[in-house]
């Protein structure tokens, strides 16, 4: 694949559609988008096989807008992000739910400090792709914030009374995010 967008890269070029800065540019975001497509998949036929992917989908849907704008840690490899992402995934829906049992009171707790976790760190930014501009770093803090407010209340909402599975696995993916940008701080 990646000759392709080398190939498609080579063409911008020659055609002098773009300035080379911005082909650079066009290529890594080509290849990022290109590298998560790839593990998405990868990480779907997983969860299927582990009759879970209902479960994968519904933290997914919860951990992306917060991720996209909160950040976290990046992994130069594609097979140390892909073992990443896998056990990013793992803790929330077949680990910690299993180990920890989970309360009201105690769902509670977690959220209030994966909020404050969520403020206090993000945003945490790839060292490809710097965030230089401190208006631009609060818009990023505030709305993961919000996306993370508009998840907990999403939870404790609809899935709460109908569905404890869904519950814990949603209070503990946005929990190993919050936790992780710790980590994506101390290494960063």
């Amino acid at each position: 694949m990646h000759s392709l967008i080398d190939l498609f890269a080579y063409k911008i070029y020659k055609e002098k559609l773009l300035p080379k800065s911005d082909i650079l540019k066009m290529k890594y975001a080509m290849n990022v988008l290109w590298n998560e497509v790839v593990k998405f998949f990868i990480l779907m036929v997983i969860f299927r096989f582990l009759n879970r992917f209902d479960l994968f989908m519904f933290c997914t849907a919860l951990l992306l807008p917060i991720r996209i704008f909160s950040g976290g840690i990046h992994f130069k490899g594609q097979i140390s992000c892909f073992i990443g992402s896998f056990v990013f995934y793992a803790l929330a829906i077949l680990i910690l739910p299993k180990l920890i049992h989970m309360n009201l009171y105690f769902a509670i707790i977690l959220m209030v400090l994966s909020l404050i976790i969520i403020y206090i760190y993000s945003p945490i930014v790839s060292s490809f792709r710097p965030i230089l501009n401190e208006k631009r770093k609060r818009s990023l803090k505030y709305t993961s914030v919000f996306f993370t407010l508009l998840g907990a209340f999403v939870l404790f909402q609809f899935t709460l009374p109908h569905n404890t599975n869904f519950f814990e696995s949603g209070i503990w993916i946005i929990v190993v995010q919050a936790f992780q940008l710790i980590l994506g701080k101390e290494l960063g």
